[in-house]
């Protein structure tokens, strides 16, 4: 289960930039808006983990905006790659396990 806890909390952490990216262009325009980014840390056990959002303190520039949109989504696309493989890899174990349980393959001692 660990693979689905890292790949969650990466998509969290990707949700998050792509809170702050839309934020960003939303008030691009607004008089006294500085950019912000997310600030994340690398969890012990494996993924990530929003620290906080902090100001840039710097105008918004939609260019930079839509490179971080474009690395939010395949940093969300990869992690959810990681749970669809995750659970096809669960879903292929338990396959192999009950056809051994049904031709008494399986070793229980």
């Amino acid at each position: 289960m660990d693979a689905l806890n890292i790949a969650a909390s990466g998509l969290q952490a990707a949700q998050a930039q792509f809170n702050v990216t839309a934020n960003n262009i939303a008030n691009q325009n607004t008089p006294g808006y500085a950019a912000q980014r997310v600030d994340l840390a690398a969890l012990p056990d494996g993924g990530v983990a929003v620290e906080g959002i902090q100001s840039t303190g710097t105008a918004v520039d939609p260019a930079t905006e839509l490179a971080n949109l474009k690395q939010t989504a395949l940093y969300y696309d990869a992690n959810g790659m990681v749970i669809r493989t995750t659970d096809q890899m669960y879903g292929s174990l338990l396959n192999i396990l009950d056809t051994d349980d049904r031709n008494g393959d399986w070793d229980r001692s």
